[in-house]
């Protein structure tokens, strides 16, 4: 048995992340990583202060991160917010793009993780000096060096809407827990939260189309957590197997757990293989459209399902271990488990599938010509 895996996305950001969360691993560390490393930068653009990167630069962070079971809201802080940043008009978006890669503000998206950015929990009223928010946002993550919150919202029950709101304007989270992969998650209630019209950064066309794009960006690099994931998973699991003894032999020799450590590999390969995809058709897409979003529904669909096969399997090979957060490949198996349901779960992505096969009369899945 081999445990030697090939990274995904290598260069020189996989091994500052790898570094970062091997040393935070070891001897956990306070302050806002994501400003320090200056991760929140990689898809500003250069004109607005950023690095310019892609969507593939971000997914390397995410791999290193997600290699050594290391939680940051990397997606959310770095892929979303400056996504929907860009809704707003040039200006505007260039100042607080300048200010997000300054490490002026800390942007967090105000939306609950378990649903995707286009179906906000928000709802807003245009009053005749400002705007007034209401709904509950449950499991987000607002971290306490967090300064301003990015709201998506359905204005007037007729057009998607994003609010840029301070930090200090909302009102004290009204529950606090952890959720299944180690997340500190809030729920936060308001309840006609008064702000000026400045607070409105983008409305409409342009606020839908930002959400569909940070939607889509969020997805994939989901798929990519859950195969860097996946990948330390069967890593860990080869190694406990190679370590561990019964009855005088290493647990490795024992045929049953072999071939069935052969089937996670192979689920790999496949989960692999539909990421590298995906990420492909997102940058030739742009981001965006209709055959994008089916690629990425499809893609998680799979995903969920090998992930959560490959998570018992591993907890299952490690015995009494497996139970136990102490162990890396415990928390692994409950972030492959919580990635499920990270902006919106297979079975919601699964009734959109269908529902879009229904409408065009086409088979999710067409055969090829004999």
């Amino acid at each position: 048995m081999s445990s030697s895996f090939p990274p995904l996305f290598p260069g020189m950001l996989l091994d500052a992340a790898s570094r970062y969360a091997q040393d935070q691993a070891a001897a956990p560390q306070a302050g806002d990583a994501i400003a320090q490393m200056g991760w929140a930068c990689t898809l500003v653009p250069e004109a607005a202060g950023g690095v310019g990167g892609s969507l593939t630069d971000l997914a390397a962070i995410v791999e290193g991160l997600a290699t050594h079971g290391v939680q940051l809201p990397v997606v959310e802080r770095c892929a979303v917010v400056p996504l929907l940043l860009q809704a707003a008009a040039p200006e505007v978006a260039r100042r607080w793009l300048q200010a997000l890669c300054e490490g002026d503000v800390a942007v967090a998206p105000l939306a609950a993780l378990a649903d995707p950015l286009d179906q906000p929990a928000v709802t807003a009223r245009h009053l005749d000096i400002g705007f007034a928010l209401t709904g509950l946002v449950r499991g987000t993550q607002l971290s306490a060096d967090v300064s301003h919150a990015l709201v998506p919202a359905l204005l007037d029950g007729a057009e998607p809407a994003l609010f840029l709101i301070e930090r200090e304007r909302l009102p004290a989270p009204a529950a606090r827990y952890r959720s299944m992969e180690g997340r500190e998650a809030v729920d936060v209630r308001l309840e006609d939260l008064a702000l000026p019209e400045g607070a409105c950064l983008a409305r409409g066309a342009a606020a839908r189309a930002a959400l569909e794009q940070a939607d889509n960006a969020a997805l994939a690099l989901t798929l990519a957590d859950t195969v860097a994931a996946l990948a330390a998973l069967i890593q860990r699991t080869i190694a406990h197997l190679q370590e561990r003894r019964q009855f005088g032999v290493a647990l490795a020799s024992f045929q049953v757990l072999r071939h069935r450590t052969a089937d996670m590999y192979v689920r790999f390969l496949g989960a692999r293989g539909l990421l590298l995809h995906a990420l492909g058709e997102h940058q030739s897409a742009g981001g965006a459209g209709p055959a994008l979003r089916r690629t990425l529904r499809l893609a998680k669909l799979s995903l969920a399902e090998t992930a959560r096969a490959c998570a018992e399997a591993a907890i299952q090979m490690h015995g009494g271990m497996g139970m136990s957060e102490e162990v890396l490949a415990t928390r692994l198996a409950q972030r492959l488990l919580a990635s499920e349901f990270r902006y919106g779960d297979r079975l919601y992505h699964a009734m959109h599938l269908h529902g879009h096969a229904a409408a065009t009369s086409q088979p999710l899945l067409s055969k090829s010509a004999p």
